[in-house]
Order: C-alpha cells, then sequence, then structure tokens
C-alpha cells in the first residue's frame, strides 16, 4: 500500500517557514523561545526522516544499505515525534510561566515516566520487534505493541489539554485557543492514521498548529524588541502578570545604565543597541554559568531586568558577577572612549513586593531612592522607606496636588551683577502633599512627565506667574521679568501661543515681563511644532533662556540655532570651579558665550569667593543660596521690599 507523502512535503516546508521567521526575527531568546526552536526542529527532522523512510520502501526489495537508513530514519521519527509532544507540554509550562513546578522530582518523574517507557520499548525493539519491524522483502511493519506509542500520545496529549484548562484564566483567548490547537489537531490525526494508514496527516496538522501558535502566541512583535533582539518590555510585563498569577516564587534583579541616554546621543543608535545586546549575552553566560532558570528584558533606554525563577539563587555572590558583565565594554564603546555605568537592585517576589505594578515601579525608581554611587542594592532594604512610598505612590499624589490644590509657586531672586540688585526671580513649583508632606520637585516633575500629566502641572504655573504679576507692582519691587520652565510637553502643544496670548491679555501681563526657560532635554527634542511655538513667542516679545548648560551634549552652534537670550549655567560647573581644570572651563564657557552675545546666568552660587571669582568673570546675572533659597511668594516680596536698596 503506497502512502500519500504530499502532506510530509507541505509539513517540511511550514517548519522550514517557520524557523525562518523565527531566526530573522531574533526570536531565539528565552526559555519560551528557546523551547519552541526545539520543537520547531523536531518537528522538521522527524517529518523529514519519515518522508525518506516512505521514499525508500515503495522500492521494495530494500537492500542491506535501505534498511540501514529506514531504520535510523524511523527511530529518529519514532523518539522526535513523541518526544514533541512531552517539550510541547513544557513549552505551555513556560508560556503560562509554571515551569517552576516541574523541578521536584515528585513532579518531573512521572511527567516523564511515560515517555522513558517508550524509549526503552525503541531500545529494546531490535530484539523484540515489538513496535516495528524493516525487512528487505516486506519493508516497513508495525509491530504488535506499536498502538504503545499512540497510547503514550494521547496519555500527554489529554494531560496537557487538561492543564491548559486549568490554566485558561493566565492567557488570553487567542492563545489559549491556539494553544489547544495542538491537542485537537493532534487527536483528529492520531485518530485518522491510526485507521487510514496511508494518510500521512498527523506531522501537517502539528505543522499547521504550530503556524498558529507563532501568529497569536510567539508573536515577535509583541515578545522581542527588535532594535536590540531581546525580549521586550512588553514581554516583561506579561511574564510579571503570569508570575503573579501563577504564584510563582521568583527573584528580580533590574540593571539600569544610568548614563543610557546621554552615551546612546554620543555612539548614536546603531551602536548603542549593538552594545546592549553584546552585554545582555555576556550576562545571560553569568546566569547560564550558574545553571539558572531565567529570562533576560530590555526596556528603553538603557534598562535590562533578569527574571530568576525561584529562590535557589544566591544573589550575594551571583550581583558582583552580574555588575562585571554589565561594565565589560564592547569594542565599539572602547573606540569612542565612553562607558555606560549600571546600577543594580534585587527583589523577591512575593517576599518583597507581590503586584505587578509595584515591581514596575520599583524598576523604576530605585535608583533615586539610594546614595548616587552605590551599585547594589536590595528591595528588602527599600521597601517601606518614605522615599519608596512617595514614589510607589506619587500617581496618587499628583492628582491630589492637581485636583487638590496642593501645589505652590515659590520664587528665587536673580542678582544682577551690572546694576547691583535682584533684577529678576525665577519661578519654581513645589508641592506639599496631604500625607507624605513636601515632595522634591525631582521626584514629582519626572514622574509627572512620564506620566502625562505635566500639562495641568504647567498651566497651574503659568497662571500662577501671571496672577502674580498683575498683583504686585513690579517696578516697585525691583523686578524686570520672572522666568517660567516650560517643559518639552508644553512646548509641543500648538496651542501654547495662544495660551500665553491669552493669559497676557487676561491679567495685563506684557510679554517682555515673562523670559521662558527650556532646558537641553528640550531643546534636543525640537521638531516643527516646538520651533514655530518659540518663533511665536519670541516674535511676540517673549525671551527665552537655556537652563542647565553644561548638563548635556549642547555645542555653541546648536545654542545659537536657537532664538535665546540668556543661557543659564548648571550648578555642576560652579561646584568644579574648585579644581584648576573647573575654573578653566568655566571662564572659557563665560567668554564663549561673550562672544555671541548670550547673557550669562550662573546657578548654584552658595558661597562669597564663587560670587566674587564670577563677578571678575564678568557674568551678568547670580543665582543661589548665597542671596537666597527659593521663597512662598509672600516672603519674597518681603525679601525684595528688604534689600531694594542693597547696591
Amino acid at each position: 500500500m503506497e502512502r500519500l507523502v504530499y502532506f510530509h512535503i507541505c509539513a517540511i516546508i511550514i517548519f522550514a517557514i517557520i524557523l525562518f521567521a523565527t531566526y530573522i526575527r531574533r526570536a531565539t531568546k528565552g526559555t519560551t523561545n528557546r523551547l519552541f526552536v526545539v520543537l520547531m526542529w523536531m518537528g522538521l527532522v522527524s517529518t523529514t526522516a519519515d518522508l525518506i523512510t516512505e521514499l525508500i520502501i515503495r522500492r521494495i526489495p530494500l537492500s542491506q544499505a535501505d534498511i540501514i537508513i529506514v531504520n535510523i530514519c524511523l527511530y529518529s521519527y519514532f523518539i522526535l515525534r513523541n518526544g514533541m509532544i512531552v517539550v510541547y507540554l513544557f513549552f505551555i509550562l513556560s508560556v503560562t510561566h509554571t515551569i517552576y513546578r516541574m523541578r521536584e522530582a515528585s513532579v518531573l518523574v512521572p511527567l516523564l515516566g511515560p515517555y522513558g517507557v517508550l524509549v526503552c520499548a525503541l531500545a529494546l525493539n531490535p530484539m523484540t520487534h515489538a513496535i516495528f519491524t524493516v525487512t528487505a522483502e516486506g519493508g516497513y511493519e508495525r509491530g504488535p505493541h506499536i498502538l504503545l506509542l499512540y497510547f503514550v500520545s494521547i496519555m500527554y496529549a489529554l494531560g496537557g489539554t487538561g492543564y491548559l484548562i486549568y490554566c485558561k484564566r493566565f492567557l488570553t483567548l487567542s492563545k489559549w485557543i491556539s494553544l489547544l490547537s495542538m491537542y485537537l489537531l493532534s487527536f483528529i490525526a492520531i485518530f485518522l492514521q491510526l485507521f487510514i494508514e496511508e494518510l500521512l496527516v498527523e506531522p501537517f496538522s502539528t505543522s499547521i498548529a504550530f503556524l498558529l501558535i507563532i501568529l497569536l502566541v510567539q508573536r515577535p512583535e509583541e515578545i522581542m524588541d527588535p532594535l536590540v533582539g531581546l525580549p521586550s518590555w512588553n514581554a516583561y510585563k506579561t511574564e510579571l502578570d503570569k508570575v503573579i498569577a501563577t504564584k510563582q516564587p521568583v527573584q528580580v534583579v533590574a540593571i539600569r545604565f544610568i548614563n543610557a541616554n546621554q552615551i546612546r546621543t554620543f555612539i548614536g543608535e546603531e551602536i548603542f543597541n549593538l552594545s546592549i545586546s553584546e552585554i545582555a549575552f555576556h550576562l545571560g553566560e553569568v546566569c547560564r554559568g550558574y545553571r539558572l532558570s531565567f529570562d533576560l528584558f530590555f526596556e528603553h533606554p538603557g534598562n535590562l531586568y533578569i527574571l530568576i525563577d525561584g529562590r535557589d539563587c544566591d544573589l550575594e555572590e551571583l550581583v558582583p558577577k552580574l555588575y562585571g558583565a554589565a561594565r565589560e565594554q564592547t569594542d565599539d564603546l572602547k573606540d569612542m572612549g565612553v562607558r555606560l555605568i549600571p546600577r543594580i537592585c534585587s527583589l523577591s517576589c512575593p517576599e518583597d513586593l507581590r503586584l505587578r505594578d509595584d515591581i514596575i515601579s520599583f524598576g523604576h525608581e530605585f535608583f533615586g531612592l539610594v546614595p548616587y554611587g552605590k551599585i547594589y542594592s536590595k528591595a528588602s532594604d527599600l521597601v517601606g522607606s518614605q522615599s519608596f512610598m512617595i514614589r510607589t505612590n506619587i500617581v496618587g499624589i499628583l492628582n491630589r496636588a492637581i485636583m487638590g490644590h496642593e501645589l505652590e509657586m515659590y520664587y528665587q531672586p536673580i542678582y544682577s551683577v551690572k546694576e547691583g540688585r535682584f533684577l529678576s526671580a525665577e519661578a519654581l513649583i513645589r508641592l506639599h502633599d496631604s500625607e507624605f508632606g513636601m515632595i522634591s520637585p525631582g521626584v514629582f516633575i519626572p514622574a509627572a512627565e512620564s506620566r502625562g500629566l505635566i500639562l495641568p502641572i504647567g498651566d497651574f504655573v503659568l497662571e500662577s506667574v501671571h496672577r502674580f504679576i498683575a498683583a504686585h507692582d513690579m517696578e516697585e519691587l525691583g523686578l524686570s521679568y520672572i522666568e517660567i520652565n516650560l517643559s518639552v510637553a508644553q512646548c509641543t502643544q500648538r496651542h501654547l501661543p495662544d495660551n500665553m496670548k491669552n493669559l497676557s491679555e487676561e491679567y495685563g501681563v506684557r510679554p517682555d515681563q515673562i523670559n521662558l526657560e527650556i532646558t537641553e532635554t528640550t531643546y534636543e527634542n525640537t521638531g516643527e511644532v516646538m520651533e514655530y511655538n518659540l518663533q511665536t513667542l519670541s516674535d511676540a516679545g517673549y525671551t527665552f533662556s537655556l537652563d542647565d548648560y553644561g548638563t548635556g551634549y549642547s555645542n555653541i552652534q546648536r545654542v545659537s540655532r536657537l532664538p535665546l537670550k540668556m543661557i543659564k549655567i548648571d550648578k555642576s560647573l560652579v561646584d568644579d570651579m574648585n579644581t584648576p581644570d573647573g575654573d578653566s572651563i568655566m571662564r572659557n564657557t563665560v567668554r564663549m558665550m561673550q562672544d555671541i552675545r548670550k547673557e550669562l546666568v550662573i546657578e548654584g552660587v552658595e558661597t562669597k569667593e564663587k560670587l566674587d571669582a564670577l563677578t571678575d568673570m564678568g557674568v551678568d546675572f547670580i543665582q543661589g543660596f548665597y542671596f537666597s533659597k527659593p521663597l512662598p511668594a509672600d516672603e519674597f516680596v518681603s525679601f525684595l521690599k528688604e534689600h531694594k536698596n542693597m547696591a
């Protein structure tokens, strides 16, 4: 009886296409992806082996060489084909993130036992011929115990189906149906092939099931970052969901490259991504050296997360090795003379944190909870602290502040060196929460920017400052203007010029009484809308300052491109003036700004010595604690009246 091989040919093509797509999309990292690749290779090799068998046994009588080849192919087919259903069960366990349950011998032995019996039966087959025989005259013939193979496959299929039903709550409906289709199609194919021997549809049904899986479960666009070639941020969140749902004990190691944005800007996106990929490879090598079951994920701009199954890992021993691997620089970085700076934190789930959002928040915030130079931190040392509670509740704090009027404007006077008096001031927002007290702007401003809450805060600042100017006689206070910080989000709002015009008309504030500050971050994100806004506001009479100069990668050419009146030198350059190099940098910076006719505001001046040195350099304005800290509006007005005639 000649059996149909067309289904085999189709199955081989499908397996090959799936493998090609998997490799080309670099979806090969992580436990789940590796198991999927193993399954595809097992399917491709076993189907090819069965196809070769079918083609050879058609030319009976068989030669001795034919018999040897057919035996090799049949043993390969039966071992791999039945092994696929075992590996597929592990694949399901990995997809549902319940594979940790297989570590116990009481579970693993019963799971692998039936397959072990099958392998033993195949090993004894050359002597017993109980599974199959291959002869020159008869070709391939089934043995009396061939049903053992089908029985084992059905056992695993029924067990896997039952487990998928149990795990339905861990999966989306489309993924659950896709995973279940493997068993449903296999059941149909097994019975068809059992009773219609010439209809070889079993491998074909499997290939179709895996085609559904790669389309709906193994979706590279969902689980892989295409630029870095690592499991993505979305995949990390999905895995955390499964960890929480299954109550699996895990350890999370968060690695944050604190200068990632600056390095990426300096060396370019392509080299940066390649460097991250290489560093991730070294981190994986360290974990594999400790025989850990782990997955590694990437989040832009430069965060890596290692999800380690179980609690058996000694993090005190592992983390120094991970830090060394993270510090291992690629050749490209070495050639450019730059270095990524990693900081590491670890946590245990559920002991330290048990909710996904808390784990995610901790991975983002841990760096702000520890001293700047601290390399490694543990969640157990940080969870429960005031700083941690503030950062993990920051969304609620911001919403309370916006809705409950817990925001307040402070003003820091700016001293004019030429006129010898306070000529202006910078408006600075403060947040006093009813539960946590005063919240640092360094905490709530970045949080508001990342969570889309900066616009209402920015609107509050603009209106508050206009109201302050309208309520006071600026000439009597000796003030020419107030400086207001603009965020990137505000600068990219098309209605910003209209908002400023409406506020000006409502409060009777002239444009020349407002100076708008933009940071280097804002400046680097310049687009058409932002350029239009800045130019429109400049034409209307508003002036601009570039804030925090010296903290990024600004150069004179870039500075001269925008309509800037003033440059504000960051406190970090002032602090470095104590060294010969720092003093030289400050003097050259002042000279360059004077050459391109920009007014200079020096921030962070705290001593008479620094004030005198900067005055000798010919700077225009001084701002800092030497004169005054930021003050509430009433105290600020009193301060100005008290020091009005200080010259």
